[in-house]
């Protein structure tokens, strides 16, 4: 396992953490009624308060991380993620409009100054005794050791999740944390997550490629703008560029023009892998069109930097972790075909339509070169958002409602949603600097937010939903600058630093090998940090993954 897989594993280890315990938390606050006791059993009166048992009832954090690091597969790494988030909503149903809770004051604590006895007490003040049905400690522990003991290749290791996870219900009796019949519903719960979860998550390769036309009309309409993207084919040199070498570049803009370079070279790659996972010529077509357009982006911001003898640097953490990820995608699996198809439009929404225009209106790079190139970057951007919006329009209406929840689990949603906030810092703290305004950013979050209006079966597809919820916490984010910009408090020189800093993180982790393996390792000079500058010819072929 390679040091980076092994922090892949960390923060898909962490974010499932946190989605379970931010559902457990919202539901403390008792929104819709308040929680009420159980009547005990003679089974829960009977068995005693054992104290040393919260040693055992605490190992589920570190049991689920070491299920994490081991988990064999990305199918597997999907169930394991389903089961869980899935038996934690299972179990935030019942605690929203259900609420339960428990006696504890009828077992006080012994008054012994003991490690145990802490534990116990930080246990206690840190939750309090409501939540109880079903327990979601005993669905997690089901769960987990379930899905375990699916990926477990050794015969005589695999009762031990089992053996685990009933440990660990048996002590949220001991520690008088939940009535009997709480244990019963986790398991229930448990136990329906992971056979709902084996159930979305089957595999599904052997369908062949996902990506495909089901209407006539679609058809049509692809064959169409098959042959326009065709006909309007450019190279960087019918362009009218001038001799160089031109003024320096303030090194904030080389900077942001780095980053906007490995963000074109990351829409190649989706479009690379979404020609991988067409069926229809016509689509193939278009896509392997698509990501030669993106690469020519890339290759004429390349031609700028070497036009003003500024150097491409390696690239920042964002943008370093999404060219990570595509080991992780497979083309002929449809959760990841779909996930692609919706989520590059709305990655270049985020990135591409909130930078071209305000580099191009920059007095460093204004020129007839320039806004030539931006005008051939524009009309190519919107044939790619235009295709990828009818697909997923096409997804949307053969995987509706509830079927399309099972795209949900797909671990690749919640690693690029990871790296996102990461890319924006990259781009818009040093943008800022360089004049600018984040509210350009509010009218294409509002098309997006809308777009089911023009679209309404997106309106009952799960994963627009989830894109919708990330593009509420983009508007946040967005009006949070724009304040604290106009009330002269927002310290982008600060956030500068702290890209510049993740950006040497990233460096450290994934080094000039992720260019190479990608094809995106440059040639040419050698700046200062010892990273190799980009080439100045035109159009240059490049290996490609």
């Amino acid at each position: 396992m390679s040091p980076f897989d092994l922090l892949k594993r960390l923060l898909m280890w962490i974010v499932t953490l946190a989605i379970c315990i931010s559902g457990y938390g919202l539901a403390k606050l008792e929104p819709f009624a308040a929680p009420r006791l159980l009547p005990m059993t003679a089974l829960d009166a009977a068995i005693p308060l054992l104290p040393w048992t919260v040693w055992a009832y605490g190992t589920i954090t570190w049991a689920s991380l070491l299920c994490w690091l081991s988990v064999p597969n990305q199918q597997q790494a999907r169930r394991l993620f389903g089961s869980l988030v899935l038996a934690c909503m299972v179990c935030w149903i019942f605690f929203l409009f259900w609420p339960t809770t428990f006696p504890r004051g009828d077992w006080p604590l012994p008054e012994v100054d003991s490690a145990t006895i802490r534990e116990f007490a930080d246990l206690r003040d840190a939750d309090s005794p409501t939540n109880c049905f079903p327990s979601m400690h005993v669905a997690m522990a089901s769960s987990i050791a379930l899905t375990w003991m699916g990926f477990i290749r050794t015969r005589w290791l695999r009762p031990l999740p089992l053996l685990w996870a009933a440990v660990v219900s048996v002590t949220t009796l001991t520690t008088k944390q939940h009535y009997a019949v709480d244990v019963l519903g986790g398991w229930l719960a448990g136990l329906a997550a992971v056979m709902v979860a084996r159930r979305l998550t089957r595999p599904l390769d052997a369908a062949g490629p996902p990506l495909r036309l089901e209407r006539e009309i679609d058809r049509r309409l692809v064959a169409r703008m098959r042959a326009r993207v065709a006909a309007h084919q450019w190279s960087l040199d019918d362009l009218p560029w001038p001799e160089g070498p031109l003024p320096p570049l303030d090194p904030l803009m080389a900077r942001l023009i780095g980053h906007i370079i490995y963000i074109e070279e990351i829409a190649g790659l989706n479009f690379q892998f979404q020609r991988d996972a067409s069926a229809d010529p016509d689509l193939r077509a278009l896509y392997q069109h698509f990501a030669d357009e993106e690469r020519r982006h890339a290759d004429g911001l390349r031609r700028v930097l070497a036009l003003h003898g500024a150097a491409l640097e390696p690239p920042g953490l964002g943008n370093a972790l999404v060219l990570d990820q595509f080991d992780t995608l497979r083309p002929h699996h449809p959760a990841d075909a779909t996930l692609v198809a919706l989520s590059t439009p709305v990655f270049e929404t985020f990135l591409d339509a909130g930078t071209i225009p305000f580099l191009r209106s920059h007095p460093q790079l204004a020129s007839p070169a320039f806004d030539a190139f931006v005008e051939r970057v524009n009309t190519d951007e919107a044939q790619h958002i235009a295709l990828n919006w009818l697909l997923s329009r096409q997804a949307a209406r053969t995987t509706p409602g509830w079927r399309s929840l099972g795209l949900l689990l797909n671990p690749a949603i919640f690693r690029g949603m990871l790296a996102v906030p990461w890319m924006s810092l990259d781009v818009y703290a040093v943008a800022h600097r360089l004049g600018y305004r984040f509210e350009t950013l509010l009218p294409a979050f509002g098309r997006l937010w809308r777009l089911h209006r023009r679209f309404p079966e997106l309106g009952r597809y799960a994963p627009w939903q989830l894109f919708r919820l990330f593009v509420v916490c983009g508007v946040v984010a967005t009006v949070t600058c724009v304040v604290a910009a106009r009330l002269r408090v927002l310290c982008i020189g600060l956030w500068v630093r702290v890209s510049r800093a993740t950006d040497a993180i990233s460096w450290a982790l994934f080094g000039e090998r992720l260019l190479e393996k990608r094809g995106l390792a440059p040639t040419g000079g050698i700046n200062t940090a010892g990273f190799k500058t980009a080439g100045t010819e035109p159009d240059t072929p490049r290996r490609r993954p």
